[in-house]
């Protein structure tokens, strides 16, 4: 996406700049181009420049704003986290001497009055992918009639605005569904139901706070179907941005587009599964894992890496849920009542163990060597001097290894055993 506009640094004793607006896969940026003696803005791309006017680099900037507002015909961008980034320049000709530079920046918000409003936010909304069949939360609903003549049924499909449905109380973290349409006018109506993950609070908070337990149930979906699951969408809302409806003042929420958060399209299928849903943990069992994420993120954070490993050779799928099995191991002995030296102390083997004996019941191979099994292919992935494991093997420990850990967390956040077994 590209559109070009102008540029707003924030000092009234300097001019706009005209500037190229993008984002794409690789991030958001500007393209500013400025002529090089003339513009001390300039200065934003002189990495290693020495300047004989100023050799110290004490009476010009030589970095951009940490914000910058941007507009253009299509409206304003609010632009944080900006840095100055590549640029090129042509010296000699007969014009002036001029340069391209780039500025990236971590996140622009669409429609913002002023950049400075969202360095912190009051509220932000994500579209996960496969989130509305995982909560079972819809604004579309599908009624069919069968009549009792045998003549054709009937469809019928409502879009209706439903209640928010209050997720836990950490930034007020709770779901929103909106339905959209295609049109009326069309012979083909499509609905859709997207459902946001939403954190608000009256007092601003940083984007890492709001992002927090937003990567934490995005990240409860891919344990849940064991596929990457990403982000599809964010909005920002600022309390200092609202619109006046009926005497009110309505809040509003901009389009964020960023990269920090890995976004793709949606590609959940009517097909596609989950080992648990919300309907399994509820309300407490989602909190539990938030908290659980924290607690044991040094074995969890390699779990979910996993579903990122695309396309990596099965001795490094080994190698990193290895890390996750000890390192998950590890706690689930402190939290056992182990010391952590003690906890240390136990070996990979016997840490495995442990955990198998926690899901006893919930998983479907055979477990009598797999705690042997997996150390050793792990070993012999992580020690040059170990016999090798032949791939078919390791193949085989990983995906136990993995319905291993899968069942542990299902069952910390409270789901039966009966249901794991039946849905293996």
């Amino acid at each position: 996406m590209t559109r070009i506009g102008f540029l707003i640094d924030g000092d009234p004793n300097t001019e706009l700049m005209t500037a190229l607006y993008e984002h794409d896969d690789l991030g958001v940026r500007l393209k500013v181009p400025f002529l090089v003696n003339e513009d001390i803005r300039g200065r934003w791309w002189g990495h290693g420049t020495m300047y004989a006017d100023d050799p110290d680099r004490t009476k010009y900037s030589y970095t951009p704003p940490d914000e910058l507002d941007y507009f253009d015909n299509k409206g304003p961008v609010g632009l944080i986290g900006c840095r100055s980034g590549s640029a090129q320049q042509k010296f000699g000709g007969v014009s002036p001497d001029a340069g391209v530079g780039v500025i990236n920046a971590t996140f622009a918000v669409e429609g913002a009055r002023a950049a400075a409003h969202y360095v912190k936010l009051n509220g932000l909304r994500s579209e996960i992918d496969g989130l509305g069949q995982w909560l079972g939360y819809s604004a579309v609903k599908s009624f069919v009639k069968w009549p009792k003549d045998g003549s054709a049924r009937e469809l019928s499909t409502t879009a209706s605005p439903v209640e928010d449905m209050p997720l836990g109380p950490g930034l007020n973290l709770k779901a929103v569904a909106h339905a959209v349409t295609s049109g009326q006018r069309s012979p083909e109506v499509t609905y859709r139901s997207k459902v946001f993950l939403e954190t608000f609070t009256k007092a601003n908070r940083e984007w890492g706070d709001h992002l927090t337990p937003h990567f934490g149930v995005r990240d409860l979906l891919r344990v849940a179907a064991w596929q990457p699951i990403n982000f599809v969408s964010h909005q920002a809302a600022c309390t200092k941005e609202t619109v006046p409806v009926d005497g009110k003042d309505l809040q509003t929420w901009r389009e964020v587009r960023t990269i920090a958060t890995s976004r793709s399209e949606p590609s959940w299928k009517v097909s596609d599964r989950f080992l648990f849903t919300y309907a399994d943990i509820g309300k407490t069992g989602l909190n539990r894992w938030l908290k659980l994420a924290k607690a044991y993120h040094r074995g969890i954070d390699p779990l979910i890496r996993l579903l990122d490993l695309e396309g990596a050779t099965i001795d490094a799928h080994v190698m990193q849920l290895g890390i996750a099995m000890e390192a998950i191991g590890y706690h689930a002995l402190i939290d056992s009542g182990k010391s952590p030296g003690a906890a240390n102390g136990t070996t990979v083997e016997k840490r495995i163990e442990f955990l198998l004996g926690e899901v006893a019941g919930a998983i479907s191979f055979t477990n009598a060597t797999f705690a042997k099994d997996f150390a050793d292919s792990y070993n012999s992935v992580k020690h040059a001097n170990r016999a090798m494991i032949p791939p078919a093997k390791k193949l085989e420990d990983y995906r136990n290894g993995v319905e291993l850990l899968r069942a542990w967390a299902a069952l910390k956040l409270g789901v039966k055993k009966n249901a794991l077994r039946q849905r293996r």
